[in-house]
């Protein structure tokens, strides 16, 4: 369920700005979605394993749904106690800037270090106008701020690579979600943004 907070109804739609991308960048996407169902772990006695985890963000252009953003996979699954080490590729470069009452969300928080790196430099927000989602998970409170990425010529887009890392909690199912408004309707917040497998999906600690 979406949050409920008053002034999250209060966001301005979104500016998006739709741009072909090139086979060679739709390729790139399919394989980063690829090694999301491989992700490794590695364990030695009597160490915390360390797991990694690989999403992409695909745009509405690239999953012929236009204006529909989507986080691939829709479904994480981790091991209790584990540290998980998690990058994001986005290939929006569209961005969704939060109205002020809600502007947290361009902070990083409850990741580990209280940072995240983007494109390989270290930083604790992302400046908000540059803001294109988050990753939230609000049960655990953590929440990543990922900015639009660049165009690169008129023939594609290169993604924004976005890690962090977190410590995986007890077992149980745990909702993430974007809280920019990078969905439809007057607020933003419609479409993509309130429907489950979009920009909405479980981490599962078993």
């Amino acid at each position: 369920m979406k949050p409920t907070d008053p002034d999250l109804h209060a966001v301005a739609p979104r500016r998006r700005r739709l741009r072909a991308i090139a086979p060679a960048g739709i390729a790139l996407a399919l394989a980063l979605v690829a090694s999301a169902c491989g992700a490794s772990a590695s364990a030695t006695a009597g160490r915390v394993p360390t797991v990694h985890e690989y999403l992409s963000i695909l745009t509405g252009g690239m999953v012929k749904r236009p204006g529909w953003p989507k986080y691939v996979p829709a479904d994480v699954v981790i091991p209790a106690g584990a540290r998980v080490v998690v990058t994001i590729s986005s290939f929006d470069d569209g961005t969704a800037p939060m109205p002020s009452l809600q502007t947290r969300y361009d902070k990083v928080f409850g990741t580990t270090g209280g940072s995240e790196t983007v494109n390989g430099r270290r930083v604790t927000a992302i400046p908000n106008e540059d803001l294109a989602h988050t990753f939230t998970v609000p049960t655990l409170g953590i929440n990543v701020p990922i900015p639009a990425t660049t165009p690169h010529g008129p023939d594609g887009i290169t993604p924004v690579n976005v890690t962090f890392s977190f410590v995986a909690p007890k077992a149980g199912t745990y909702r993430f979600e974007c809280m920019a408004p990078c969905g439809s309707g007057p607020t933003g917040m419609g479409g993509p943004m309130d429907t489950f497998g979009w920009m909405e999906g479980n981490i599962t600690v078993t």
